[in-house]
This record gives structure tokens, sequence and C-alpha cells, in this order.
């Protein structure tokens, strides 16, 4: 924020102003060699003697104030020149005719943005919250006395700087947002963007952090500060992700039809993102799948998913080819589901889970054999999340194929586990397997005995 090393020019003495004392004029004869030989301590060892014989409320006192501030500045030791700056600029509002309207400005805006900078640079909150208020209450007094046209560099910064100043007052305490501040910055910002063609950026930056900190947050014209942003800065990809996510904001509007074209937003979003290098890490290729199946485009959400698992631009997770499998299912391509669950089995060898769920896809099917094929592998490696669910489905494939005796050693095995305890068709399934088995046993019996 401070550019304040400025040199330090001693001004002219003009009709209007009175003059300085013999004494302090002598004084002054020194000075000149020490500031062409960037003496700082030595011109403010001699001011500062100055000063201590000047009497109060003068034109010396005022004088030698201003200059000593404007060497600290040159020194970047810019709390020091506070005092004296504040000296001078009181004894300038009891005596207009001191200064030039200029220096007067020139000190307030130096003392403004010294305050600010003393503020941000603080870890005490009440100094810190003390400092943006003495920032502010200097460049509101600047910006009543600026007579600059509204296209001045000068009255623009001091516009933005304001906005900042109010900004900081405004979400000093995360806890309470002060309102009243946000709405002054947010006015503020509108205003500085009005006065220049081409705005700055931090210009545009400052007013997204306004748009996310009202309650609710404005997504809409976040979206339409990102969409400037990335058009005039498409290399920063900060700015992708943050339009991307404002979009999915909106996506959740309770409104379908809104929901679903600022979804579609979020896509456009991510892929011209990606089309120029960005968010293509795995998390955000799998974000960008499941955009897809927001707005209910199953088949490109599937096609990018299983392409991005081969890949590895989406993380080979078990997770991740379950859902890769739920998808082809969901467009009705049943085979391309369990290829997809043997393919993620290759990763995941030991998961039974995934065999459990090839078993039910070909149940569905109609291939029995192939289901109770994979459901005797689901169990054989176990690592299962419902191992009761799993017993008692191989049961009833089981029974449907006539193995009673794996239906029935299968069917135990479901009963003996303690979230087997809700279901009220295992018990039913048993007894059913049962009473076959001893069909079974009575015609073999009366085969024996006819023979």
């Amino acid at each position: 924020m401070l550019a304040l090393a400025t040199p330090v020019v001693l001004p002219a003495q003009s009709n209007a102003q009175p003059e300085l004392s013999e004494s302090v004029s002598e004084g002054l004869e020194k000075l000149r060699p020490l500031l062409d030989a960037k003496d700082w301590d030595g011109a403010l060892a001699l001011l500062s003697g100055l000063a201590a014989k000047a009497k109060p409320d003068t034109f010396d006192l005022a004088f030698l104030s201003d200059t000593i501030g404007k060497i600290y500045l040159q020194k970047a030791e810019y709390a020091k020149a506070i005092k004296p700056m504040e000296t001078a600029l009181a004894i300038s509002e009891k005596h207009p005719n001191f200064f030039r309207v200029n220096v007067v400005q020139d000190m307030i805006y130096f003392l403004a943005q010294i305050y600010y900078q003393e503020a941000a640079s603080s870890k005490v909150p009440a100094e810190q919250r003390e400092g943006y208020l003495k920032a502010n209450s200097y460049l509101e007094k600047w910006l009543a006395r600026s007579t600059k046209p509204a296209s001045d560099a000068t009255q623009q910064d001091a516009v933005l700087f304001h906005a900042s100043l109010l900004y900081n007052l405004a979400v000093f305490n995360p806890e309470k947002i002060d309102r009243a501040s946000l709405s002054a910055a947010e006015s503020e910002v509108e205003k500085a963007l009005r006065m220049s063609a081409h705005p700055k950026e931090n210009l545009y930056a400052l007013a997204l952090a306004i748009c996310q900190q009202k309650d609710p947050p404005d997504y809409v014209r976040a979206a339409e500060i990102l969409e400037l942003l990335v058009k005039k800065y498409p290399q920063k990809k900060d700015y992708w992700a943050q339009l991307a996510g404002v979009y999915l904001n909106l996506g959740q509007d309770k409104d379908e039809q809104k929901a679903r074209e600022n979804n579609i937003r979020a896509i456009l979003a991510i892929e011209r993102a990606q089309a120029l290098g960005f968010m293509n890490t795995p998390k955000e290729n799998y974000n960008l799948v499941g955009v897809y199946f927001n707005v209910g485009q199953f088949g490109q959400a599937t096609e990018l998913l299983h392409a991005g698992l081969r890949k590895g631009t989406i993380e080979s997770e078990q997770k991740n080819w379950e859902l890769l499998a739920y998808s082809y299912q969901q467009v009705d391509r049943p085979f391309q589901a369990i290829d997809a669950l043997k393919e993620a089995a290759k990763h995941f060898p030991k998961a039974g889970q995934l065999d459990f769920q090839i078993g039910q896809i070909f149940y569905g099917l109609n291939k029995t054999t192939e289901a109770y094929d994979a459901l005797q592998s689901a169990v054989k490696k176990g690592n299962l999340d419902k191992p009761a669910a799993v017993y008692g489905f191989l049961s009833y494939v089981c029974y449907e194929l006539s193995r009673f005796d794996e239906a029935l050693a299968a069917a135990n095995k479901a009963l003996s586990l303690p979230e087997s305890k809700s279901d009220n068709q295992l018990p039913r399934l048993k007894t059913a397997i049962e009473e076959a088995i001893r069909e079974r046993e009575a015609q073999r019996a009366a085969v024996n005995t006819s023979a």
C-alpha cells in the first residue's frame, strides 16, 4: 500500500506563507548538505533540535514537523512519521495559510496510508481496529477535500483504498460482520468500477470478496465478476476454480431449471479451464463427473469416469470403480458394469464386495450359475460390507440351483452373524431349504427301498 519514500524537498516559500524565524532559517542552511549526503540521522538530529526550540502553534514548528515526517518516510520508519506529521497537520488546520492545499492533502493521505499499514502489520486486535479507524478518518477527510476529477489516477486509487479500509473494518470480527461497513465498501467499489474503463485487478478481487461476505453470499454477482476476471486473466488458475465453485453453489438452487443451468455453467467453466491446462487434478476430474451426473448426462459421466480411472486422471479407488459399475447399470449396460467390476478386481484382488456386486448383476440377467460363481468368490475373498447379506444371497442362489447342502451352510453362516437379526426372510429361507433336504432324503430312501 505504501510508496512514500520520495525525495525530501524543502518547499519554496510562497507569498501567502509566513516567514520562518531567523534562527530556523539559519539552522536550515546546514540541512541541505545533510540531505544531499543522505545523512538522514544527521538531518533528523538537526531538525529535532530546531523543533525543540520552536514555539507552539507556529509556522516554524509546522514546517519543521512536516520536514521531520518526510525524512522518516524516506527512511521507511513510517510509525515514527505519524507524530510530527500530525503536529504539522494540526497547526495547518488552525492556520490555513501555512501550507498550500496540495501539501496538506499529501499529509492527510500519507497519514491514512501509514495508519493502514501499521494496522495491517499489527498482531494486536485493538491496535488493528484503532489503526483502521484512524486511517479511514484521514482518508474520508482527504476525499471530502479532493478536487481531483474521477478520471484522475490518484482519485481512483483513493476510492479503492477507501473501499479496502471499509472492507477491513467490516470483516475485522469474522464472527460478526459489520454489515454497514460492508455495504459502504460495496458502494465505494461500484463507484471505483465506474471511474475507469479498465479497472484494476485488485478492485475486482475486492468486489468478489464483498460478494462472498454477504449474507447470503451474492453468487450471481460473484459469477459476473469472475467471468470478467477469467476473460481478462485467463492464465490465473485460481479464478477458474473459484468460478466453477460459484456455479456449483448456484447449482444448488431449489428451482430445478436454474440449478440445471448453473450446473451446466460449472461444467463449461471446468472444461474451459482444462483446455488451458488447469483444473486437471484427480479430484477436479472426479468433480466434473459428478456434475455431469447432476445434470442427468449419465452416458457422458460414465465415459469420463471410465477413461479417468484407466488413465489415472481420477483416483483408482474401489468406491470409484463401484460408481462406474453403477453408472453403466443406470444406462442399461450391465455387461459393461460387470467388466468394470472385473477390472476393479484386478486392482483390489482381496475385495470380495466387488464379486458380490458382479453376482447381483448376473442374477438380474437370469445367469444364476454365473451369479453363484461370483458369490462363491466373494465369500472366499471376504472384506464384505454386509457379510450376512452376501451369505443370505448365496444361500438363496444355491437353493435355486438345488445345491441344498451349500444353501443350508450359507444360511447358517448368515444367521450366525449379528447383522442378520433384523432379516425376517432368512429364517423362512432356512426352513424352506431344510424342507427341500427332507424331501430329497425321502426320495432317496424311497428309491433305495424299491431297489
